[in-house]
């Protein structure tokens, strides 16, 4: 190995301790699954048009995971199941679209992955998503090949969404580091929240979702092409 490459793999190792990621629209491309959960979630009862205030609120619950989207429907339409029934529901919708759509990672993101890997870098997931739906992604996309065991739901910290940063937190403790030595990569305002509250510094994935909002990030690209420059700026600091 070169003494160039050796000295980049050192430094990066003093700078950064772990890397965490979430899920959807982070690492992999859901928003065409997940739209249509919601719209055919939505057509079941006879709603096919949102008014532009639902649509705005629709639009910041994104990334908030099954429960409050769920709180969202239920409030907002006044549907009459119990909230532990719509997200059930959800929950199994989600599976089989999952299950039935394909399903790509996010650009660049197995090559900088392996940068991470060569580099000694562990890594993490850390989503709302529920456990069914992960555990279904991750046999989809053999998401152990590249986290191990380190494959966490909010469900594994009680349900404690982002932007609680529980599930940040329990990523860390589990990779045996300390908050402030993890770079999150996320693409939700709720995402956002839970990587500031959680001390970690928060590179975004840009998208038309959160694109007013990218301010919040420490570092924004547009896809994982740009993840080894962030590594570098990062080891400098």
């Amino acid at each position: 190995m070169k003494k160039e490459k050796m000295n980049k793999i050192s430094l990066l190792e003093s700078k950064i301790k772990a890397v965490i990621f979430d899920m959807d629209g982070t690492i992999i491309d859901t928003e065409h699954v997940w739209q249509k959960v919601i719209y055919d979630f939505l057509a079941k009862r006879g709603i096919t048009e949102l008014t532009e205030d639902q649509k705005v609120i629709l639009k910041n619950t994104a990334g908030g995971g099954l429960p409050q989207a769920a709180s969202f429907f239920k409030q907002s339409f006044n549907f009459q199941e119990p909230l532990e029934e719509l997200i059930e529901e959800k929950v199994k919708m989600s599976v089989e679209y999952m299950q039935k759509y394909p399903i790509n990672f996010i650009n660049g993101f197995e090559n900088f992955h392996n940068i991470l890997k060569k580099s000694r870098i562990p890594t993490s997931v850390g989503t709302n998503a529920s456990i069914p739906t992960l555990e279904l992604l991750s046999q989809k996309l053999d998401f152990k090949k590249f986290f191990g065991s380190n494959i966490y739901s909010m469900e594994h910290v009680g349900r404690k969404a982002k932007p609680d940063p529980a599930v940040f937190l329990h990523a860390a403790e589990k990779l045996n580091v300390k908050p402030e030595e993890c770079l999150v990569f996320e693409d939700s305002i709720s995402g956002f929240s839970a990587a500031k509250k959680a001390g970690m510094t928060l590179v975004a994935i840009k998208n038309n979702q959160n694109k007013d909002i990218l301010y919040h990030a420490d570092f924004a690209i547009d896809d994982y092409t740009q993840a080894d420059e962030i590594l570098k700026k990062v080891s400098k600091k």
